[in-house]
């Protein structure tokens, strides 16, 4: 039986991959903050944000300059509402057109079928150098 919270994840994630922004946001409450590592001088999807215009200007510039190449989700855990959602992404960077391999978590929580904080943990300075065309000295996870 799938908990609520991890209902109202899976739709957010349906609603991503659509691309679509109204879509995407009507599952975001009007206070919702939202988090991802990164200083937004040099990508400026990261930072934090907070209520709706903000995630769409976040959004919008991650849109602008991610191509999605594969996405894979783990297993989604939930509790108390808090729900955490492992998974592997491979993406191009626009402008330098380099590729990303790199796993995540994001963080949810959700109250009353709405997202009401969101965070994520990746590889913020692989994102920052690929997106920028710099060498990367690690070898992706």
């Amino acid at each position: 039986m799938t908990s609520e919270a991890i209902a109202t994840v899976e739709a957010y994630f349906e609603a991503f991959g659509t691309r679509d922004m109204e879509r995407i946001l009507s599952h975001f409450t009007a206070d919702t903050t939202w988090a991802i590592p990164g200083d937004p001088a040099l990508t400026p999807w990261a930072g934090s944000r907070a209520g709706p215009e903000e995630i769409r200007q976040s959004l919008a510039a991650f849109f602008a300059a991610v191509e999605p190449l594969t996405f894979e989700l783990g297993t989604l855990v939930e509790t108390g509402g808090r729900v955490l959602a492992p998974g592997r992404y491979a993406s191009r960077f626009h402008p330098s057109g380099q590729v990303l391999e790199s796993e995540m978590i994001l963080r949810f929580t959700v109250a009353d079928g709405l997202i009401t904080d969101y965070r994520v943990f990746e590889d913020s300075l692989g994102i920052t150098r690929t997106h920028l065309g710099e060498p990367l000295t690690t070898t992706p996870a």
